[in-house]
């Protein structure tokens, strides 16, 4: 391999689906989020981990910017419960929710989810998503409320959902007009969104809310502990292992040496969104140089959170590997520089 690839190159793309890239976005957003729900719980219980997502909802404005930019690309100008509506026909899209709307109006919207990626086990962090959903609400008007009368989260068959406008007596347009318009309940409806319209709407989803797992944990605990909260959420279930082994089967990988390596790197730089350059690849060495990278952290101190990762993922391929990181945009250098090594 090392005499057919002339180094340093450009990292070859396999041109991989969109459709494929969403699932692997929305996949993994969705069980790492609840992953480190799991960890938090099971080391400091289910109050902290509850907490821990408020402040991932909150923390640098994070849900109430997602929500301002859903309504400005697919022009929501109204403060009302329908307009809560028509964004989440929008972000279940998005997401893979399976909804029905079971009452549309501007005064009041009820909502019932019967398919959610986000339902996590443990009844006891049941209310993790009450977090988001009165965030959203109180971005659209704060007059809205929100209630949840009903969550799969908490053993029942579906989620409802009910926003509740105050003051609903201001209101200019005849609900009982708009009402008939819109038989109920019905399926939410749909836009239509393509899959790289999905695809990059899940990535850059995904890479702000794990980012904000972690810096929430930084700010509760410390440095060292999101760092070590990580680190449990990459073993539990053998998360990362697995990760390896689907994408080794998905594309056929052969091996255990550096070039194999080299070759799942390719992969997951390009499902990321990663744009990496090949400085060496051999069966006992892989040497990749990273200059973009949309999980790129914030605080410095944090910086070896990526280091975890491609280190039990390295030795998930062979326990002889050695990784190395001497280069980090996240510790603030231009570039990511990863070296993998197969002691012979």
């Amino acid at each position: 391999m090392a005499k057919k690839l002339e180094t340093p190159c450009a990292m070859p793309l396999r041109g991989l689906p969109n459709e494929f890239k969403y699932d692997y976005a929305m996949g993994g957003h969705a069980s790492l989020s609840k992953a480190f729900l799991y960890a938090i719980r099971e080391k400091y219980g289910a109050a902290a981990a509850l907490e821990i997502y408020d402040l991932v909802c909150i923390m640098d404005d994070r849900v109430k910017n997602l929500t301002n930019s859903i309504r400005t690309i697919f022009n929501l100008q109204d403060n009302n419960c329908r307009t809560i509506g028509e964004l989440f026909d929008i972000y279940d899209e998005f997401t893979g929710i399976e909804s029905t709307i079971l009452k549309r109006l501007k005064s009041i919207n009820i909502r019932k989810v019967t398919k959610c990626p986000w339902k996590t086990e443990p009844t006891d962090i049941s209310d993790w998503a009450i977090s988001f959903y009165n965030v959203v609400s109180k971005t659209i008007n704060p007059n809205i409320t929100f209630k949840r009368p009903k969550a799969m989260c908490a053993g029942d068959p579906y989620c409802e959902y009910i926003w509740k406008l105050e003051e609903s007596s201001q209101l200019t347009e005849d609900d009982e007009v708009m009402a008939a318009k819109l038989e109920t309940p019905c399926e939410a409806s749909k836009k239509g969104l393509s899959w790289a319209q999905k695809y990059d709407f899940a990535m850059r989803h995904y890479t702000d809310f794990i980012k904000g797992f972690l810096y929430a944990a930084r700010e509760k605990y410390s440095a060292a502990e999101a760092l070590n909260i990580y680190t449990r959420v990459c073993k539990m279930g053998n998360r990362v292992k697995n990760l390896v082994n689907a994408l080794l089967k998905i594309f056929k990988i052969e091996g255990n040496d550096a070039e194999a390596i080299g070759l799942w790197c390719d992969i997951w730089h390009e499902l990321c969104g990663q744009e990496a350059t090949i400085l060496e690849r051999s069966k006992t060495i892989n040497r990749d140089r990273i200059t973009k990278c949309p999980w790129k952290t914030k605080h410095k101190d944090i910086s070896d959170w990526a280091f975890i990762f491609r280190e039990i993922f390295s030795k998930a391929f062979n326990e002889k590997t050695t990784f190395e990181r001497p280069k980090a945009m996240c510790a603030g250098d231009a570039y990511c520089e990863y070296t993998y090594k197969i002691e012979e």
